[in-house]
């Protein structure tokens, strides 16, 4: 028999809901272990789920009813086992951990692998635009300690020694704030060409954005 939410109790619902492994006295009780099944199929969850529900239930007497559990977790796996659902968790970055059945772990990574190469994509740019944003706070940072350190140079009370060690250190932030924008001039031209990598992806892309 097919498992269809319209024959959910609430309190299954209410597990579902949750999307933990761990379960209460309470949940253990009354736990519809299809539906539980469903729900971790349909996340597309290992096995591993199973045996933390069984571990949690069993502090409690409460023994799950395997059956019903992998009947439960195979149907929910043929609604997390298609291709667009492969391309959206690619997409996410979220891990596959193997758990589609061999009839329908084709088209699920199909859809996966171009998800994952538009992740990918999408990541290095925004490293990169993380990297820049860095090293321009960085500059102004800079810009503001030799802001400082030239007022320090003409007060009256600094020595001849002081003037020689704050002259010194604005020569080396000069260098670092130098070296920052050459930094950023790279970056921009690599971003450019990861921006440009990310948007043909996305026009080759077959599934919906």
């Amino acid at each position: 028999m097919k498992l269809r939410f319209g024959t959910l109790s609430l309190v299954a619902i209410t597990l579902l809901s949750s999307g933990c492994a761990t379960m209460s006295k309470d949940e253990c009780q009354v736990a519809d272990w299809q539906a539980l099944g469903y729900e971790d199929g349909a996340e597309g969850r290992g096995l591993s789920y199973m045996g933390k529900r069984r571990e949690s239930c069993a502090k409690y007497g409460v023994q799950l009813n395997t059956s019903s559990y992998r009947n439960g977790r195979d149907e929910g796996l043929e609604l997390f086992c298609t291709e667009l659902r492969g391309f959206s968790e690619g997409r996410s970055g979220e891990n596959y951990a193997g758990v589609c059945p061999a009839g329908l772990e084709g088209l699920f990574l199909k859809g996966y692998e171009t998800g994952r190469n538009l992740f990918i994509a999408k990541t290095a740019v925004e490293e990169i635009e993380a990297a820049i944003h860095d090293r321009e706070l960085e500059r102004e940072h800079l810009l503001d300690d030799m802001t400082e350190i030239g007022a320090q140079l003409v007060e009256d009370e600094a020595t001849r020694e002081e003037r020689v060690t704050l002259l010194a250190d604005i020569a080396r932030l000069k260098v670092r704030h130098t070296e920052l924008g050459l930094e950023i001039d790279d970056l921009l031209f690599e971003l450019t060409q990861r921006q440009l990598e990310y948007q043909d992806l996305l026009a080759i892309s077959p599934y919906p954005q």
